[in-house]
């Protein structure tokens, strides 16, 4: 039971930072790549980057936990493993009623475009997660 418990903790830590990282940081700069592309000008709003930032956190944590659960049932390849997980949240991200969803909506020749850079975004995001879970367990139960 402890080794489960550190296993859901683990996945919520590997989650949180990869979650931050590439789905936060990496979100928002893709974010502001697809309005460059669209024609829009401006910048910028440190309260926009913030809630992507912080999105990208909540859905680490959350999937990181999932990730931890199922640690013991897992596949030994970490990409495989990775994309999956990175796949689940994808599904979940679309599924979910978010209203930030709305702004893709503003770009309608580029909808296919969205879809795929932010799919893979979080392809990206589960691999990472994956290899960050299995880094923070060999050391964690080497102790």
């Amino acid at each position: 039971m402890r080794r489960f418990i550190s296993y859901i903790l683990l996945g919520i830590l590997a989650g949180f930072i990869s979650g931050t990282l590439i789905l936060g940081i990496g979100g928002r700069l893709m974010m502001r790549a697809m309005a460059i592309i669209g024609g829009l000008t401006g910048g910028f709003s440190w309260g926009g980057s913030l809630e992507v930032i912080t999105l990208g956190a909540l859905i680490g944590l959350c999937s990181g936990a999932f990730m931890g659960i199922n640690y013991p049932y897992s596949f030994q390849n970490k990409v495989l493993w990775g994309l999956l997980h990175g796949l689940l949240a994808y599904l979940m991200i679309l599924i979910l009623p978010i209203d930030g969803k709305g702004a893709a909506l503003g770009f309608p020749d580029y909808q296919f475009t969205i879809h795929i850079l932010f799919g893979g975004l979080f392809l990206l995001y589960g691999i990472g997660m994956a290899y960050l879970f299995h880094s923070l367990q060999a050391k964690w139960h080497k102790k």
